[in-house]
């Protein structure tokens, strides 16, 4: 616990406030020196130009220019670095300690051939492998050869190199060789005293050679006078590089008798080259010359090579040799003057340890830094993005560059104007260093971070906000310069003036504080900011309800500023000059009529434009294969939901065009009338009072009659459903009449009332601007005001008004003189709904008195909580006005602040992806199930619970079914196994987006503790206080009213009826526990193939194979007997004799030829080859089965893993039954459905137990199921598909493993109809729990499961809100995609008010009305008998035509035997 404290506070708190500096133990020196240089760099650099240089313009280039170029430095170097690692392969090497450290405690001194000259170094042989021109390698034996080293006199060229073959002799050298091997700036260097290995002597010595074939070099040593000396060798230090010969040579070592057998060791070239700037010794020598020599080494086999090397040397070519020669003088002079170029302190004379230090593995890579200029980089790539973050892509560094850039820029210029001075100067650049310190290290995670792990964008947040507060800053103050500035207050309050500074203040001291804002995470990132901006522009100056997400908020707004610029217009154009009462302009009339169109137009739209771009492209470019935003919905092509959503939009789009027209002639002949200017005061009197009057029996009166619990006082709603007493009901839900009086009222409200109050108020204020020509804002204000006004009455018309009668009466009674624009003051009124709902959840969660501490950090807290109280009015309202949640901290009473959402809330569009066969692994089939968990199996209930609101959602709503809702409102469906968790996001005028998120089914403890409190009733409460008295029949007791009103939930229907699958399983250990079961199932296994094969359409080409006849000859033959004791047993075989000990073709027929001549199309007999493929596939089946079982069919848990085995579709086929490859649609159409449909006439075997046995009913149910039933894995996409697809009747075998269960579990799908509690939650309550749950898992890294922020809140649901957030904050079961509802797919209100209003339908009512009326009364018989096909059953000639029919049916069926009996069947 403490380390994880202190890991927060470093990496969370002081990372925060730094902009992600911070000291990490964990990492090495260099990083964290590298962290601390380069902040206080940044730090320090703008803070010494700005005291040491002018404020000019020169200051500002040496300081933006040394900022760009450092950046651009670093990201490029950042960048490189990164590809290199994708790119090149790692150079792996053995490192020997360096020259100056020695080596611990080994000395050569005390071996004794450092004391004595006779003593020799060991080399072993070496077997070379040159490759020739042609590629071909030819391998060179120097197991016998011979190596003399230089005298230790100082005479210079005595040493030599021979072998058996030829004797090299050296010549002398006067000058400095360099060889350079590879393509590096580096060389060899060697001495002019310095014998070379390609030098000539006259007197070459003879190599030593031990009897054991190794090589023995003479000590180059002697010691005089206490220390080393060296004959003929320099004592300065030499640079030693490994080196190699060219990529066509190759060199392996090839005989080490050291060890008494052979021994290969192999390296690279790029090992050899890592050896640069390392020197051996006698500890390591014998690896360093494997590791030199070992270059691309042979893969054949070291001894084979040593017995025939001589002979392919003396068949080498004379190029070979020179080859050979040359290699061989380099490398082994070379690597004498390795040994003799030691420096005197790499041996310890006074070690007595003669045990070598084992070499440490190292690598590194090569970075180019021009072309054929590298440099070796040690670093490894998580050692650098420690050091810095990684941006993949180049569009991010220059991002990144231009963000420095203009940070630096903005906060020198700021420096420069002088708006920072004394300590907030150094604060202020401690702002800039932190925000430029963020682009190369940024704080991981942020405390506005949504997601676990490294976040990229929030990278970009903080000098993103820097600069934007900059700019604002610096056109604030260069507005304040200017003379005679208008005094700017809302209410009462002084923004801006020339005395009074308030909003630069604000901003100022905002961007010193920084550090504070991030560290409590008040800022999102900024993408979030960008589509929390744009929304609340578009609802609270257009009129808008939601978006859902950025390039959804960009197209919200753009459409709505079209809109506005457009009306704009015709506003101005009408307002230019002044008109009279008794003529209004007839472009001001133009105008009203446009408002009324753009804004029902606009209201009918959702924010979401991807199914609409699917409609256009699927009718302009039907061929064009594009993003057509299907893929947001996760269909696939058997999903009928997409050709939902475009028909619907098309109905949207058709409906539009006539009733825009409509309402544009209907309103520009009302403006055009003067009714509004005419009738001045009386009707808008009339015109409020209407609205007040309608408003408060639609959205107060009705709802609360609805209500479970009528204002909390009455047990029990006083306008029921028909449902409401039914405990199962079978049919949708019944229309009631007062549905129809809310829904009518509803229409007539926002289509009627709403309109004419709008344009009532817009012809008063145009009338009175038109006589006072004022143009600066009052014309656009006018404009948008309209636009909001009538779009969000066109949506939603819930809270309307009440705002409206608010908004009247204190603006227009109490505070006339501080009353603002008509769009300010409603804005203002809106958002108090808001306010409300975020005291009712404080006040709800911190009450005293039904306080649920979590842990004991809530009880701690709950005494800090008092004082802080005393904020919350302030911070609830400034959250408020932001649309901020307000949450509480780590679940206790305390209650901070969190950054402002969008409306959707989550940043990133999750939704759940069910696995199952179509997109896992083929292997994970087989061994396991896909998925197999319960959650993602029991996830598709959730999928068509979706489905199901989709079509239905919308209607229900209009209807009044949910109660009062809005956009962001939170909503849970509780059945009995079923929790939905609703989130409305947008509201538009006959549409709704929602998302719905599945709970779990057998949740927590703390879960069911919840879903108890919202099914439990308070009905049965008799408590007053203390005592219980009773209550009046059908009014609460007081204790039950006063619980009632301290929860931040309510419920608002109780039979809420939705299509659905009620789940019924049976375990199948229980169903096959007894053999005589088994065998049950066998036999409807084995009837079950016979049926599929005999009914095949495939049948006659099955019969024609004349392969699969003659592998069947053995099946044919009476005499056969299959013996298998692991497939057949007496116990659970029916045809099993017991004497011939397996089951023979007589044994089969005994039992299955009847079914098999029920089944036949034509007349079969025992010697027909139908009943041969009969009996090979029910003897294939039976196999599988026992191969799926592992042959252990006598056990219960092997049967059954067999036979789901089978089920899934896994077939082991053995190699008897080869033959069936012949054709897969043997497994795919006879076998494999066989084993499910045997699997539900088992189950039908316990309903009807004799009925089954009969042919005729068991061929019935056979028929009957294939057509009504869809048996399959619940990993088959054909589960999915039939599930979505409204199947009324599933079957499934699922195979559960949780918590130590193993068992099998039978699954039986019924359609009909759910009954639902409608729960609720107040959305302020959701919106907190759900930011601090962010916060606490994601900022703060609490990891504890059983944390007191999840703990059961009867009160305000914790656990079940808690539970909903997106993984992995949450555990929700199934997260849908944001799903929008269409008012055009109920079919209860289509019956109301028909379909959509477009030409097609207006041309078809018109002719079916003429069509109707043309008909004369005497010809309605004819066109009843001839039109109608019911007619038949009256006709005489029915019976006739029916006889016909069969008939026509009997000679098909003679001609279809007929073509069997030619078959050859």
């Amino acid at each position: 616990m403490g380390s994880q404290v202190l890991q927060t506070l470093r990496q969370g708190v002081w990372a925060s406030l730094t902009g992600g500096w911070y000291h990490d133990p964990e990492q090495n020196k260099f990083n964290n020196s590298c962290h601390l240089y380069l902040w206080i760099f940044l730090l320090m650099l703008p803070l010494s130009l700005h005291l040491a240089l002018p404020p000019n313009t020169v200051a500002l280039g040496i300081y933006c220019s040394s900022v760009t170029i450092f950046f651009i430095f670093i990201k490029t170097v950042n960048y490189r670095l990164h590809m290199m690692f994708d790119n090149e392969e790692i150079v792996s090497q053995q490192s020997i300690s360096d020259t100056a450290k020695g080596r611990d405690k080994n000395s050569m001194s005390s071996d004794p051939c450092f004391n004595s000259d006779d003593c020799f170094i060991k080399i072993p042989a070496i077997t070379l492998e040159l490759s020739d021109d042609d590629g071909i390698a030819s391998p060179l034996s120097f197991a016998r050869s011979s190596l003399q080293l230089p005298s230790p006199d100082p005479s210079p060229c005595k040493d030599g190199v021979s072998s058996d073959s030829a004797v090299h002799d050296c010549k002398d050298s006067d000058s400095i060789e360099h060889v350079n091997i590879h393509e590096r700036d580096t060389s060899m260097e060697i001495e002019d005293n310095a014998p070379h290995p390609g030098s000539k002597c006259d007197s070459p010595e003879s190599p030593n050679q031990n009897p054991e074939g190794l090589l023995q070099i003479p000590n180059p040593f002697k010691e005089g006078n206490g220390n080393r000396q060296r004959s003929g060798m320099p004592s300065t230090k030499t640079h030693v590089r490994g080196l190699s010969v060219d990529s066509g040579t190759d060199a392996v070592l090839a005989v080490e008798y050291s060890q008494g057998k052979l021994q290969t060791l192999t390296s690279s070239k790029s090992d050899l080259e890592a050896k640069e700037g390392q020197i051996p010794n006698e500890s390591n020598f014998v690896e360093f010359v494997s590791l030199l020599e070992s270059i691309n080494s042979s893969k054949s086999n070291i001894g084979h090579q040593t017995d025939v090397l001589n002979e392919n040397t003396q068949k080498s070519s004379p190029r070979t040799g020179e080859s050979m020669s040359k290699f061989h003088n380099i490398y082994f002079g070379y690597l004498i003057n390795l040994i003799l170029l030691q420096e005197e302190d790499s041996i310890d004379e006074t070690s007595d340890s003669t045990v070598p230090e084992k070499p440490a593995h190292k690598h590194h890579y090569k970075f180019w830094v021009f072309p054929g200029k590298w440099i070796r980089v040690l670093y490894d790539r998580l050692t650098l993005l420690a050091l810095l973050d990684r941006n993949q892509e180049v569009v991010e560094n220059t991002v990144a560059v231009c963000l420095a850039f203009l940070v630096a820029f903005l906060g020198f210029v700021l420096l420069n104007q002088g708006c920072f001075k004394d300590l907030w100067l150094f604060q202020f650049c401690l702002v800039i260093a932190s925000c430029q310190y963020s682009l190369l290290k940024s704080v991981q995670p942020d405390a506005a971070s949504p997601t676990h792990g490294h976040n990229q964008i929030i990278a970009y947040s903080r000098p993103a906000y820097f600069c934007i507060f900059c700019c604002l800053i610096w056109l604030l103050e260069l507005a304040l310069k200017q003379e005679n500035l208008p005094v700017t207050s809302v209410y009462g309050v002084r923004l801006i003036s020339s005395e009074h500074h308030f909003i630069f203040f604000c901003f100022t001291a905002s961007t010193c504080c920084f550090p504070v804002i991030f560290l409590l995470g008040l800022l999102p990132q900024i993408n979030t900011f960008f589509i929390y901006l744009l929304e609340q522009i578009d609802t609270h100056f257009f009129g808008g309800t939601a978006v859902t997400g950025l390039a959804s908020a960009f197209y919200s707004l753009l459409r709505s500023l079209t809109a506005a610029a457009v009306l704009y217009g015709f506003c101005f154009g009408a307002l230019k000059e002044p008109w009279d009462e008794q003529h209004i302009p007839a472009l001001f009339s133009a105008f009203c009529g446009l408002l009324v169109v753009f804004s029902y137009h606009l209201s009918r739209q959702s924010s979401e434009p991807s199914v609409l771009i699917s409609l256009l492209q699927s009718k302009l470019f039907p061929n064009f294969k594009g993003c057509s935003g299907d893929d947001d919905l996760a269909l696939d092509d058997g999903d009928p939901l997409a050709e939902h959503l475009r028909n619907s939009v098309k109905d949207i789009l058709s409906s539009d065009l006539v009733v825009c027209v409509a309402a544009a002639v209907l309103t520009f002949a009302i403006s055009a009338s003067t009714v509004f200017l005419s009738l001045k005061p009386f009707v808008s009197i009339v015109l409020y009072t209407l609205a007040g009057t309608v408003g408060f029996v639609t959205h107060y009166l009705i709802p609360q009659l609805r209500k479970h619990h009528p204002w909390f006082w009455i047990s029990h709603p006083i306008l029921k459903s028909k449902e409401y007493k039914q405990y199962e009901p079978k049919d949708n839900a019944q229309l009631m009449w007062f549905e129809r009086l809310y829904v009518c009222l509803l229409f007539f409200e926002k289509y009627t009332i709403y309109p004419a109050v709008i344009l009532s108020a817009l012809t008063s204020d145009g009338f009175a601007l038109s006589q006072h020509i004022k143009f600066c804002l009052t014309i656009p204000v006018m404009t948008v005001a309209g636009l909001k006004l009538l779009r969000s009455s066109f949506c939603n018309p819930t809270f309307q008004f009440v705002t409206l009668l608010f908004t009247i009466v204190f603006f227009e009674f109490d505070y006339r003189k501080t009353s603002e624009t008509f769009l300010i003051d409603f804005f203002v009124m809106s958002i108090l709904w808001d306010l409300l709902h975020k005291l009712q959840f404080i006040m709800v969660y911190i009450a005293p008195w039904q306080i649920a501490w979590g842990s004991a950090f809530h009880a701690f807290a709950q005494p800090f909580a008092i004082p802080h109280s005393g904020m919350l009015l302030f911070q609830a309202f400034v959250t408020t006005l932001f649309y901020t949640p307000l949450s509480p901290f780590l679940g206790s009473a305390i209650f901070i602040s969190s950054y402002p959402r969008s409306v959707k809330f989550w940043e990133r569009d999750y939704n759940t992806k069910r696995i199952d066969n179509s997109n896992s692994r083929l292997a994970s089939q087989i061994e396991k199930d896909p998925g197999c968990d319960d959650n993602n199996l029991n996830s598709i209930f959730y999928e068509y619970l979706t489905r199901s609101l989709q079509q239905s959602l919308c209607g229900d709503l209009l209807l009044g079914r949910w109660g009062n809702y809005s956009s962001g409102d939170c909503f849970i469906l509780a059945s009995d196994y079923l929790n939905a968790f609703v989130h409305l996001i947008e509201i538009g005028n006959g549409l709704v987006t929602f998302q719905l998120r599945g709970l779990e089914f057998r949740g927590t403890y703390c879960q069911q503790r919840e879903v108890e409190a919202i099914t439990e009733g308070v009905e049965d409460d008799e408590a007053c206080c203390c005592c219980e008295p009773g209550h009046l029949p059908y009014i609460l007791s007081c204790n039950a009213a006063f619980y009632l009103r301290w929860l931040a939930w309510e419920v608002t229907t109780t039979k809420y009826l939705l299509e659905g699958y009620s789940i019924s399983e049976n375990n199948a250990a229980t169903m096959l526990q007894v053999y005589d079961l088994r065998k049950l199932l066998i036999s409807y296994y084995l009837k079950s193939i016979i049926y599929y094969f005999l009914h095949s359409p495939k049948l006659r080409a099955w019969i024609k194979e004349l392969s699969v006849l003659e592998s069947l000859q053995l099946y044919s033959k009476w005499h056969y007997i299959e013996r298998d004791p692991a497939v057949f047993s007496v116990k659970i075989d029916e045809d099993y004799i017991h004497c011939l000990q397996g089951i023979t073709r007589a044994s089969f027929c005994n039992i299955y030829l009847e079914w098999i001549q029920y089944c036949a199309p034509v007349e079969v007999d025992e010697d027909s080859p139908l009943v041969t493929l009969c009996f090979a596939l029910c003897v294939l089946g039976r196999r599988s089965l026992a191969t799926a079982s592992h042959n252990v069919s006598n056990s219960l848990e092997s049967f059954l893993y067999g036979y789901n085995s089978l089920f899934k579709g896994d077939f082991r086929i053995a190699v008897k039954d080869e033959w069936v490859f012949a054709d897969m649609d043997l497994l795919q159409q006879v076998v494999a459905p066989a084993v499910r449909m045997s699997l539900k006439l088992h189950q039908d075997h316990f309903t009807c137990l004799e009925e089954t046995e009969e042919p005729e009913v068991l061929y019935e149910a056979i028929s009957n199921y294939e057509k009504t039933l869809v048996i399959c894995h619940e990993g088959d996409p054909t589960w999915r598909r039939a599930v979505l697809s409204n199947r009324e009747n599933l079957l499934t075998l699922r195979h559960i493993v949780d918590d130590g269960t193993d068992e099998y579990k039978i699954i039986m799908l019924y359609k009909r109809h759910l009954s639902f509690k409608v729960i609720k939650i107040n959305k302020e309550c959701v919106r907190g729990l759900w930011a601090g749950q962010q916060q606490e898992l994601v900022f703060l890294r609490n990891r504890n499961p059983e944390r007191g922020s999840i703990q059961n809140s009867k009160q305000a649901l914790r656990n079940m809100i808690n539970s909903s957030c997106d993984q992995p904050l949450g555990y929700p079961m199934y997260v849908s995609p944001l799903t929008t509802s269409y008012m055009g797919t109920h079919k209860q209100l289509r019956a109301i008010f028909g379909g959509p209003i477009s030409l097609d339908n207006i041309k078809s009512f018109f002719l079916s009305k003429c069509n109707t009326s043309c008909n004369s009364p005497g010809n309605i018989e004819d066109v009843d008998c001839g039109g109608g096909s019911s007619s038949l059953s009256n006709n005489p000639n029915s019976q006739e035509s029916q006889n016909v029919s069969s008939q026509a049916r009997s000679r098909n069926s003679h001609h279809r035997g007929n073509e069997y009996h030619s078959a050859g069947i």
